[in-house]
């Protein structure tokens, strides 16, 4: 049974739910109970999770983390990071290509150091430059 809200006091407490996602960088629905009184159950009870105003504020802070997160991982010297900041900007063939030297690593058994991965790089590059 749904309880009866003014748009009023419905209003407000969108309001309330905006300023601590904003405040708290919050990127996930279930973190604003954390910091907003409300009970989950009301909360999707008043559709709040149908806002677009608060997934538009939790899709923003989202996209912040990630951009902070790539440049930190842009900034870093930890192959792993490089690596995993590689994989979100390459191009369709360089995801396959760096599929399948990983494929064929793993079949050898073979641990690719940092050199061997960042000279595997620069030979894709070339074969990629050179496929005109």
């Amino acid at each position: 049974m749904t309880k009866k809200i003014s748009k009023s006091k419905l209003k407000k407490i969108e309001q309330i739910c905006l300023e601590q996602i904003n405040k708290n960088n919050i990127t996930f629905i279930d973190e604003i109970f954390t910091y907003v009184e409300i009970l989950p159950s009301e909360f999707f009870e008043y559709k709040l999770n149908e806002s677009n105003a608060i997934k538009d504020a939790i899709e923003i802070n989202r996209a912040k983390l990630k951009r902070d997160l790539r440049f930190k991982w842009f900034e870093s010297t930890n192959a792993t990071l490089n690596a995993a900041l590689y994989k979100l900007v390459c191009t369709e063939e360089e995801k396959r290509a760096l599929s399948a030297s990983s494929f064929k690593n793993t079949q050898n058994n073979d641990i690719c150091t940092q050199e061997e991965y960042l000279k595997s790089l620069k030979e894709m590059s070339e074969g990629l430059e050179n496929a005109d």
